[in-house]
């Protein structure tokens, strides 16, 4: 019997099918040097910080990397990073997302996650928001569980 050999660009495009996966939808602060809020969908993102920065664009992930990395693609946002490109690293954790950009337009990417006491990098951990209780149609049956209360 012959091993079967996995291809690595399938086993590649899967592990970013994954992680796309895992990053869709609206995160909160939880803690880091800046406070803000993330929104990814589909290859989108947009991030608002506290003090009114905003940033829009597109992604790429290489989440076969030591550690994950993320290509973010400033298409709006500060005028002296339109157009540059944020190298990131991240990390779930559950329901935690852990992401550290370099400034946009730098061509290094970190290595390893900083220490939280680290003046220079930018490392922020975002919590997923929980979809909003959507109400029940008109017409629409109430949930099985309902009639048991």
């Amino acid at each position: 019997m012959q091993p079967m050999l996995l291809d690595p660009e399938l086993i590649k495009e899967e592990a970013v099918r994954r992680d796309r996966e895992k990053l869709q939808g609206a995160w909160s602060f939880l803690s880091g040097k800046r406070e803000a809020h993330l929104l990814v969908a589909g290859d989108r993102f947009t991030i608002r910080f506290k003090n009114g920065d905003l940033y829009l664009g597109t992604y790429k992930l290489s989440p076969t990397s030591k550690p994950r990395a993320m290509d973010l693609l400033i298409e709006e946002g500060p005028e002296r990073f339109k157009g540059k490109t944020a190298l990131a690293i991240y990390q779930f954790d559950g329901d935690h997302l852990i992401w550290c950009p370099a400034e946009p337009g730098r061509a290094e990417r970190l290595r390893a996650f900083p220490p939280d006491e680290d003046p220079n990098h930018l490392c922020i951990i975002f919590r997923r928001e929980k979809a909003p209780h959507q109400p029940r149609g008109a017409g629409e049956p109430p949930p099985p569980h309902a009639h048991f209360r």
